[in-house]
């Protein structure tokens, strides 16, 4: 029963409740938390109180978390594909639809998808207007999540390049202080990892060297010894961060060697990073 945590919660919040006056009488707060974290279980007969306490029947309850696992799972897929295509037009119709279920529902993950969709159209059509309202939206959503679940970590990651640079670092202040505390699920920690290092790239880009080389030294702590795949995208980063503080040729190095691992793993992704270090090496022409 501990897996309906994130859809109880997302429904708390809906309806006003704290914490502390859904969980009076029924179990204790710290008890209803754990549950809505997926760190523990409650008993059918609690988590039927609960759900009447939402004013919601246990059928709707159940319907409603089918409904939001099924659906964020199926949207993410379907907007991954039509970003790979470019499709423009699957990717607005996407966007629209969100739109519409969060003007009929009200239900905040539903206007945190529309908003992560514009940032994915944005990235294919620079003049798509997002605007400064929606982007603190999302931030206050994800930094006022008590804990990240695969869902919170999928919408940071794919809205990343969304943020200007100061509201970026707030964000990846909390990114870094939720992987020390353990507030986010294990399973997600690499996901953070690869967010981390992205950001890494996108610093970079705008020639924050200082803080793309704060970022990667934060990382050393946190790289399993069988991460392969990010700790080869450090070395990559390790040698951009070189290139940027002049020792072009030990960057290049660095860089290649890792482009050669990634290609090992994945073809794509050794291009991707090959048409980068190009772009870095251009740049600094």
């Amino acid at each position: 029963m501990k897996d309906y945590g994130m859809s109880f919660r997302l429904l708390r919040k809906e309806r006003g409740f704290t914490l502390k006056t859904m969980s009076e009488g029924i179990i204790s707060y710290s008890y209803l938390s754990k549950f809505e974290k997926g760190e523990s279980d409650i008993t059918f007969r609690n988590f039927v109180l609960l759900i009447e306490r939402l004013n919601m029947t246990l059928d709707e309850f159940l319907f409603f978390n089918h409904v939001r696992t099924t659906h964020y799972t199926e949207l993410f897929q379907a907007i991954s594909f039509a970003y790979e295509k470019n499709d423009l037009v699957v990717l607005n119709q996407y966007y629209e639809q969100e739109k519409d279920l969060y003007k009929k529902t009200k239900l905040v993950y539903h206007k945190c998808n529309f908003i992560m969709i514009a940032t994915i159209i944005k990235d294919i059509d620079a003049f798509f207007f997002i605007s400064d309202r929606d982007i603190n939206f999302l931030v206050d959503y994800i930094v006022n999540c008590s804990f990240w679940t695969t869902y919170e970590v999928s919408v940071l990651g794919n809205t990343l390049p969304l943020f200007p640079e100061d509201l970026l670092v707030i964000l990846l202040n909390e990114v870094k202080k939720r992987i020390k505390q353990y507030t986010v699920s294990q399973k997600n920690v690499r996901d953070l990892i690869a967010l981390i290092e992205n950001a890494c790239i996108i610093f970079l880009r705008k020639k924050k060297v200082k803080e793309a080389l704060s970022l990667s030294d934060f990382l050393e702590d946190f790289l399993e010894f069988f991460y392969f795949l990010e700790k080869t995208r450090k070395l990559f980063i390790d040698g951009i961060i070189f290139i940027h503080q002049g020792e072009i040729d030990l960057g290049t190095e660095l860089a290649e060697q890792a482009i050669k691992i990634i290609r090992v793993m994945d073809t794509n992704f050794a291009n991707d990073h090959e048409a980068e270090l190009r772009y870095f090496l251009e740049s600094i022409k």
